[in-house]
Order: C-alpha cells, then sequence, then structure tokens
C-alpha cells in the first residue's frame, strides 16, 4: 500500500506510488466535495483515482457527466469515469431532485454536455478490477458493491472499503429511521454485509450519526474560498448554495451536512477517527422499516481481538466497523488545504 499523506497537498517522492482508490458514487452535492479533495489527492500524486458510478440521488448516466464535471473543474480530467447500476437490486429508483438539483449538481450548469451511456453494475465492477483499488469509497447506494461481493470477490480481498451510509439508534435523513443510501437500494447493502467475502476486510461504515455533524455554513464557505477565483469557487457556490436551501426548507437551517466528504477522508486516514466493531444488518423487506441499519455492538475482549468476538444479542461476529466519531473542523481544514492545490489564486 502507498503511503498515506497529510492534507497538504505536498507531492508523492518518486520512490513511492500512489494510493490506488476507486470512489463509488451518485454525485450529488456532497458526493461532489469528495471528488474534489479527492482529485487534489490525486493532482498532487498521492493516490490513483478512478470513479464508478450508481444510480441514487440522480441516475448512474447524470452522476457519471456530473463527476466528469467535477474532475473537470477540479483539474483532474485524467480521472477514468465509468457509469454503473442503473436501478436499485430489487427496487425501483428514486432519486432527488429537492436535494440536489435538477441534474444533481444544484445550480451550477456543468459545461460538460455528453452523458456518458448508461451502463450496469457488471461494468462498474470490471472498472473496479482493472483499477485493483487498495482503497473502495461506496457514497452511494451499495448497488455495485453487492454485484462484486456477489461475482468479484477477489476484488475486495484486496481492498478496505469505506461506506457511507446508516444511522443506529438515531433518525434517519429519509424515514424516521432510514439514511438515505440504505434506504434507496437496503436488498444490496443487506446482501453485501450478510455475504462479505472471506478474507476481505470488514467494511467500515460511516452513519449519520457522525456525518450529519459536518456542518457547512456559508461563511465558514466564503473563508475557504476568500482570495481564489475560476469555476471551482463558481462551482462550489453554486452547488452549496442550493444545497443550504434544502436544509433550510426541511429545518435544518441555512446550512449544508457534507456526508460524503467526511467518509472520503475517514477512508484515507486523513482525519482523527473513532470506530466501534459491530454486526450490522439492514432492513429490506419492511416497507415501514425499509433501509434501517441495526448494529449488535462487539466489545468483548482485548483491543485487535474483535474478529474473534461475537455481539451479545445475536451471537456473530463482527461484519463492519462503524465510525463513532471525528473532528469535523479538521475535516474542513483538510478541504481547504486541498483548495491551495486545485483552486486558482486571484
Amino acid at each position: 500500500m502507498g503511503r498515506r499523506h497529510g492534507g497538504d497537498g505536498a507531492a508523492v517522492s518518486a520512490r513511492d506510488a500512489p494510493t490506488r482508490v476507486v470512489a463509488d458514487v451518485d454525485t450529488g452535492i456532497d458526493d461532489a466535495l469528495a471528488l474534489v479533495w479527492l482529485a487534489s489527492k490525486h493532482r498532487s500524486g498521492a493516490i490513483d483515482l478512478q470513479v464508478t458510478t450508481s444510480a441514487g440521488n440522480t441516475t448512474a448516466a447524470l452522476a457519471a457527466r456530473n463527476s466528469l464535471e467535477v474532475l473537470r473543474v477540479a483539474g483532474a480530467s485524467d480521472v477514468p469515469v465509468v457509469a454503473g447500476a442503473q436501478a436499485p437490486r430489487v427496487l425501483p429508483l428514486t432519486t432527488t431532485p429537492e436535494t440536489h438539483g435538477p441534474e444533481g449538481l444544484g445550480y451550477w450548469t456543468p459545461h460538460v454536455l455528453n452523458v456518458p451511456d448508461a451502463s450496469d453494475a457488471a461494468t462498474a465492477v470490471a472498472a473496479w478490477r482493472r483499477a485493483a483499488p487498495e482503497h473502495l469509497l461506496v457514497a452511494g447506494p451499495a448497488t455495485n458493491l453487492a454485484y462484486a461481493v456477489e461475482r468479484a470477490p477477489e476484488v475486495l480481498r484486496g481492498a478496505q472499503v469505506t461506506l457511507m451510509c446508516g444511522a443506529f439508534t438515531y433518525p434517519g435523513n429519509t424515514t424516521p429511521t432510514a439514511e438515505w443510501n440504505t434506504w434507496v437500494d437496503p436488498h444490496a447493502l443487506s446482501f453485501a454485509l450478510e455475504n462479505w467475502p472471506e478474507g476481505a476486510v470488514p467494511p467500515v461504515i460511516c452513519p449519520l450519526n457522525v456525518t450529519e455533524q459536518v456542518l457547512l455554513t456559508p461563511e465558514r464557505l466564503e473563508a475557504m474560498l476568500a482570495g481564489f477565483a475560476g469555476e471551482l469557487p463558481d462551482l462550489l457556490r453554486d452547488a452549496l448554495r442550493f444545497y443550504f436551501e434544502f436544509h433550510e426548507s426541511v429545518g435544518v437551517g441555512y446550512l449544508a451536512q457534507i456526508h460524503d466528504l467526511a467518509a472520503a477522508m475517514v477512508m484515507l486516514g486523513e482525519v482523527g477517527a473513532d470506530f466501534r466493531a459491530a454486526t450490522v444488518a439492514v432492513e429490506a423487506e419492511s416497507a415501514l422499516l425499509r433501509g434501517t441499519t441495526v448494529a449488535d455492538w462487539v466489545d468483548g475482549g482485548a483491543a485487535g481481538t474483535e474478529d474473534t468476538a461475537v455481539g451479545p444479542y445475536w451471537g456473530r461476529p463482527a461484519n463492519a466497523r462503524v465510525l463513532t466519531g471525528l473532528d469535523p473542523d479538521e475535516v474542513f481544514a483538510r478541504f481547504a488545504s486541498a483548495l491551495t492545490v486545485t483552486g486558482t489564486r486571484r
């Protein structure tokens, strides 16, 4: 594995190979911020980034178009983007134009006009196989991930998977108990966790409990963008203005919860984070509790023995490590540093 570097944009020395990263996204607005940050790591040589998409915030094809646009603006047009699963594993697709705008980037009008051809999970996972990622971020529904568990488990045996999904004993953002990504395709996440490949490191789950604490205000955004000109600050302002307005409309306030950026930083170990091992299950069959995530916390034994300990209720070994804490200020400090790599000074 390549050395992990901090968020200062320092280039990797010639003797270090960049860490291979795949981001599987449904690019909306918070995905866009994660891609801007990952693009800065790619440009610095710290990571070798590739992107795939699934249907969620918008269609898989529009998510691919949006990803191409964000990467172009962030100066990383060389990053390959592949459209993946067009619909959830079992259920019909629901998208969120009220949250992320008609096409996913709020008020920003993309300059990338060509929408990639619609594809499928097999195509996305084939791209994963070629990329041989050391880290895989799943920041949308787990549709492509479930296909990999079923058809290409060897890809996951070489990667640490980090998911932004779920809410544990915490109100959901889609139903009283369910977070959006798990609600869109609960069958995919349930299948993946129940059939995780033998020999693959259990995934890290970054749930709503923690990511909702990563709150971006207009004042903080302007402080980060001060001194920068060009398309990148314009894109961030136009996209986030829509996101601020959405959050205000649902009673959160004129600010935005930036879930996927936090998960990307957790993935690469760029922010201090706390974790807890758990056996996680997802409700897929109940209409009332669709997408609800439940954790049987595994706390038995000394540190490092979570793999052999079992949860007290279900008596099953842990199948995930769940993020339980991080510092939101550190997330935004890292992002601000990334803008010095990606942005253009006035």
